[in-house]
């Protein structure tokens, strides 16, 4: 089974340009993770998730989480929220993001997103977005081909 195949074809992205506010709605308006970042020239050039946007937000944040960790005050928060609100998702992206071909097999996909701790990630031909992936669609389709469109019988005992 090829990444293609079960890839949702969502095609909801930012653009290098667009300022994390904006970002920010349409993550939540989608109800989703993270987006795919499009250079000019339609080529996906990174991915902005939440992480990203709490970086931005909480700088510095993944250093605080120990057992002494306590969380700004949400005022301090909106403050540096509505600060780089308006800078553009470039700054913010990781630029080093996984991104798979519409022909990789699933498996290939799957062993990627748990070894890199990725959920979900843009799909593309030729450089150009044509859907996204993520760990749940990935079962999902491993489900439906083995055991198609049933209820999956699993043997007294959970073995």
């Amino acid at each position: 089974m090829m990444v293609g195949d079960i890839m949702d074809r969502d095609l909801t992205s930012v653009a290098e340009e667009t300022p994390l506010l904006e970002a920010l709605a349409l993550l939540a308006a989608h109800d989703t993770s993270g987006l795919p970042v499009l250079n000019s020239g339609g080529r996906v050039v990174g991915f902005l998730s939440e992480k990203d946007i709490l970086r931005a937000a909480i700088p510095g944040y993944i250093g605080y989480m120990d057992e002494n960790f306590s969380m700004p005050d949400i005022g301090k928060i909106k403050s540096r929220v509505n600060r780089v609100g308006m800078d553009p998702a470039k700054d913010y992206m990781n630029k080093s993001a996984v991104v798979f071909d519409e022909g990789e097999t699933v498996s290939n996909a799957l062993v990627t997103l748990f070894k890199r701790n990725v959920r979900r990630a843009p799909v593309v031909r030729g450089g150009s977005l044509v859907g996204m992936i993520d760990r749940e669609k990935i079962l999902r389709g491993f489900i439906q081909e083995n055991f198609g469109d049933g209820e999956v019988d699993i043997p007294a005992g959970g073995k």
